[in-house]
């Protein structure tokens, strides 16, 4: 348990040993098989994660075909989604692509949390900060590189992505077909 919250502070920010003793204590580590779901669509999402070992992917429905937006790997964080801000029903499903050991924590417990500890709030905010620049990187990707600028870009953040992630998610991801990511990776 030491060593995760060792890795949190390197990663993200100090915290104080009061406010990891706290958090210690409303946590679960949890071990979850490949495909689990973390979330449905349709459903309330009041659960905040840490990732220890695994991978996992948020993706929507579009006329039945699962349209990736954003992976997360070991040391990254899985924010609940956006429903318990705006009391709406999730439109994402998150999967885990591999078997993954994941810390979780109620939202009503970090809440409570952000209120004791103003470096865990610290924390949480940072969290989200990332999610929203991963967001805007994503879409300004999308919007101004092409398949194969996108596709380096992938590979230079995630280098182990190809033997973890499914070729169709990835290309999903990138906003392509996968015949198309296909001929850009033989193109290295």
């Amino acid at each position: 348990m030491e060593n995760i919250f060792k890795k949190i502070t390197e990663e993200y920010c100090e915290i104080s040993p009061e406010a990891i003793f706290d958090w210690s204590e409303k946590i679960n580590i949890i071990e979850y098989k490949k495909k689990h779901l973390l979330t449905k669509e349709g459903s309330y999402s009041s659960k905040f994660y840490y990732i220890i070992k695994g991978v996992a992917r948020a993706y929507y429905l579009l006329d039945d075909k699962k349209v990736t937006d954003w992976f997360a790997f070991e040391n990254d964080f899985i924010p609940s989604t956006t429903n318990h801000l705006i009391g709406q029903k999730s439109n994402h499903y998150i999967e885990l692509l591999e078997d993954s050991i994941l810390v979780e924590l109620n939202h009503n417990d970090l809440e409570k949390l952000c209120k004791k500890h103003h470096d865990f709030e610290h924390l949480y905010r940072l969290t989200l900060s990332k999610a929203i620049y991963q967001l805007r990187e994503r879409v300004a990707s999308l919007q101004f590189r092409t398949v194969k600028q996108r596709y380096n870009s992938l590979i230079k953040l995630h280098p182990t992505i190809e033997s973890r992630v499914p070729l169709g998610d990835i290309a999903s991801f990138l906003g392509t077909t996968q015949e198309t990511l296909s001929r850009t990776r033989a193109l290295k």
